[in-house]
């Protein structure tokens, strides 16, 4: 094998590994715990007083479902047949109630609105209102975390609190009462934070999130994959909706959360380290259900931030997927450059187009090394065919004269290898940031592409053909530029069928690729293309003298 096929060959084999990752191994929760790191929510959350024990018990060894004499805040009496969910009744007592509207602000901007009703004690609306509800399309709507009410905590509330209530300058409280005054739930609601303190007094056994809380936030999904429950006990598990058949136990957990791609709720006990956690069966393409044993519990529901999560800590942050160990570190070294080195830029196409240049200076010396030897091997291709002709019967002779060559010459024919090898771990990385990360969710950058997290399209082709959902113009520019830059390099002439099939097939797996990556190597190769043509005039000028 020629040392430029070799080249080929590693890119090919880039792409076809990426690809696969892409397709089969691309799912959150594959991430492991992370000992030893753990942050808080603000001086307020950390001067929470831990209640008294309100009976909760938590030894629950051998037991395979969860207590149907105290799963839910009232009493469990209804099961549904079809898909085996467990259900707390929910017939209203006639009560007449209240909407209550919490704004949360976070510097002068409210970032969640949320309704509370007193008829059911619970969360009926959770929207947030920095992320609109389908981006990409002409959906004008905001997400909304509560598309069911949050728990079931049975009927008939009172509160004292105002109609409206904004949380902006400390913890606000909403505090419910019920009728018969054996019940109290008591909510906290805190500046700035996607989430709540919530104490429940006069309950038995298992706080429930409803199945079906979350909504389908983006196009062309598979529900049933889409939806996951997810938890820590020990490392990171996970669940899809759609394997969830049975209600079962999660272990005694730091967490446990329902969640989509981009978005999640999660439920941490306060009351104690850890509490035993628990999924129920929704099924298959709802949002799950998932149970804590705790009546006195931190809620986060808000976007899969790394940075918020990081806030809230217990590892939650792990909950963004930044690949596998190594290619996590630089993805998370990557996020950081792009959030607070960047900060500056608020469009995210001009932070991916500034990465490019500035990952391209910081390998300049090692790439120049390369392209010298690549262009130097390029020119004694006519001495190498001749060697080739006279020790074409002697293989060993054929590599000594090989090695004295390149010697003479200074080429190295595996240099051109090394720059490509040592950019996969960041193409890697890369990918698992755009794909990932909420801030990419809906990134516009110029024209008509309105979301750098997915393929650009501008020829849509109204039905998938060969996998593709239609043409992306960015995709056949990066494509271009790879077949420029590889005649620039191709120094083999036997080798040219490489130089058209190369960018074809690349040009294919990018039309499937998140836009921001696909605009990330299209500029990377414009670059390349420019440093290539300056050292070949070097090069040009060093021979004529």
């Amino acid at each position: 094998m020629s040392d430029q096929n070799r080249l080929l060959l590693a890119a090919a084999l880039m792409a076809v590994v990426l690809f696969v990752s892409w397709q089969f191994m691309g799912k959150q929760g594959t991430g492991t715990q992370e000992a030893g790191e753990q942050v808080y929510v603000g001086s307020e959350l950390n001067a929470e007083q831990q209640v008294p024990d309100t009976g909760t018990n938590v030894e629950t060894n051998g037991m395979t479902g969860v207590d149907t004499n105290a799963t839910t805040s009232s009493q469990i009496d209804t099961t549904d047949s079809h898909s085996g969910t467990m259900h707390a009744s929910t017939e209203s007592t006639g009560f007449s109630g209240r909407t209550i509207t919490v704004i949360i602000m976070d510097e002068g901007k409210p970032v969640v609105t949320a309704s509370i009703s007193t008829s059911s004690g619970s969360i009926e609306e959770w929207y947030l209102e920095e992320y609109q509800a389908m981006p990409g399309t002409d959906h004008g709507g905001r997400v909304n975390l509560g598309e069911q009410r949050f728990m079931e905590l049975g009927w008939g509330y009172e509160t004292g609190s105002q109609d409206t209530v904004i949380v902006e300058e400390g913890p606000e409280n909403v505090v419910l009462q019920s009728e018969s005054g054996g019940r109290t739930v008591s909510y906290t609601f805190y500046p700035g934070f996607y989430g709540f303190g919530m104490e429940m007094l006069g309950f038995d056994g298992v706080t429930v999130l409803n199945g079906g809380v979350l909504p389908v936030s983006e196009t062309g999904v598979s529900e049933g994959s889409y939806f996951e429950a997810q938890w820590n006990a020990e490392k990171l598990r996970s669940r899809d909706s759609e394997d969830i058949e049975i209600s079962d136990q999660a272990g005694n957990v730091e967490w446990i959360a329902a969640r989509s791609k981009y978005f999640a709720v999660i439920m941490m006990p306060r009351s104690y380290e850890r509490a035993y956690g628990f999924i129920y069966a929704t099924g298959g393409t709802d949002s799950p259900s998932v149970g804590l044993q705790d009546r006195n519990i931190l809620v986060y529901a808000g976007p899969l931030d790394y940075g918020e999560l990081r806030e809230l800590g217990s590892d939650t942050h792990l909950m963004v997927d930044f690949g596998w160990p190594v290619i996590r570190d630089i993805g998370r070294l990557l996020f950081w450059f792009c959030t607070s080195v960047l900060s500056f830029a608020g469009n995210w196409g001009v932070k991916i187009i500034i990465l490019s240049v500035a990952l391209k200076l910081a390998m300049l010396p090692l790439t120049t090394r390369s392209f010298r030897s690549m262009a130097k091997l390029k020119q004694v291709q006519p001495r190498m065919k001749e060697l080739q002709e006279k020790h074409r019967k002697d293989p060993k002779a054929l590599q000594a004269a090989m090695q004295k060559l390149y010697r003479e010459e200074g080429v190295n024919p595996l240099g051109g290898c090394l720059p490509l090898l040592l950019q996969m771990p960041v193409f890697f990385a890369l990918y698992r940031v755009l794909a990932n990360s909420v801030q990419l969710r809906g990134a516009e950058f110029v024209l008509w592409m309105r979301d750098l997290s997915t393929p650009e399209i501008l020829i849509p082709f109204g039905s998938p053909v060969l996998g593709l959902e239609g043409i992306g113009l960015l995709a056949v520019l990066m494509g271009v530029t790879m077949f420029v830059q590889q005649k620039m390099t191709t120094a083999d002439q036997s080798q040219k069928g490489m130089t058209y099939i190369m960018p074809i097939f690349m040009t294919y797996l990018f039309m499937r690729f998140p836009a921001g990556l696909t605009l990330y190597w299209f500029v990377n190769n414009l670059l390349t293309i420019g440093h290539q043509q300056m050292i070949n005039r070097k090069l040009q000028e060093e021979n004529r003298s």
